[in-house]
């Protein structure tokens, strides 16, 4: 049970990290990789090429969603393939969509490198190809917990140890208990039992049952948060004010007209 749980909290983990990096690496993109041009946009439609890389951070999430339910029908992918078709050049035969698009992604921050000099911060680039880095690193975590499962020789081992345990207990409490001791053998074997299912039922996190991580969720929330991320204006002078030169913050003591001195 243990051991299951531990996995399941793990693939959440690993998921998480994936929501972070994404955040993170479509913020840099929008705010610190310099638009084409030097006039400013008028809407997020001027920078195509950006809200396509931002976008395909997402199609990664979608395409991890169903390359760990084992879908590799496009019947079964049919929300994967409406956002594939936004991506130039892609290559739908390929066995493993989500290392794929890390490759588009790394593509992207390429093309920024290629930059003239002195447009795009290193600072900037490094930060990009680190969260690429994490990307990959999550596709590799969640492939491992998918790939391999809790021993069959541990799952026997801790049934045999359950059932022993079970037919042993009745001896243990007759002494004491009496006749009681069958209700509470029988109330023990099914609790015990049924958190040897539950750790079945859990063991693999990436299904679609009520106990599984809600993979479809998560990957809304995150189309959301990145469609925020676009619709934030871009630049240095993006509207944003700093509250603390804004006339409507008050003051909490005006020292220049302050006559008040110290005794």
């Amino acid at each position: 049970m243990q051991s299951s749980y531990s996995r399941w909290w793990e693939g959440r983990i690993q998921w998480d990290k994936l929501s972070a990096d994404s955040r993170s690496f479509a913020r840099t993109i929008w705010l610190h990789v310099p638009l084409p041009s030097a006039e400013p946009p008028g809407n997020p439609n001027d920078v195509p090429d950006k809200i396509e890389v931002i976008r395909c951070v997402h199609t990664l999430a979608v395409a991890l969603k169903h390359h760990l339910r084992g879908e590799r029908e496009w019947s079964e992918c049919a929300d994967l393939e409406q956002l594939l078709v936004h991506l130039p050049n892609y290559n739908y035969t390929a066995t493993n969509h989500p290392v794929t698009l890390t490759l588009h992604l790394s593509s992207a921050v390429e093309r920024y490198r290629l930059l003239p000099p002195g447009i795009l911060d290193t600072q900037v680039l490094t930060h990009l190809l680190t969260h690429v880095d994490g990307f990959t690193s999550v596709i590799s975590a969640c492939e491992r917990l998918l790939r391999t499962p809790i021993p069959l020789g541990y799952n026997i081992a801790i049934s045999r140890i359950v059932w022993i345990f079970v037919f042993a207990l009745p001896s243990q409490l007759w002494g004491e208990l009496g006749w009681w001791s069958i209700a509470v053998t029988i109330i023990t074997a099914y609790a015990l039992f049924a958190l040897a299912e539950i750790g079945l039922e859990i063991e693999n996190p990436w299904g679609e049952g009520p106990n599984d991580l809600d993979l479809d969720r998560y990957c809304n929330l995150l189309r959301l948060d990145l469609d925020d991320i676009i619709a934030h204006p871009q630049g240095s002078d993006n509207g944003v004010k700093l509250y603390s030169i804004s006339r409507s913050n008050p003051v909490l003591i005006d020292v220049g007209n302050s006559s008040s001195t110290l005794e």
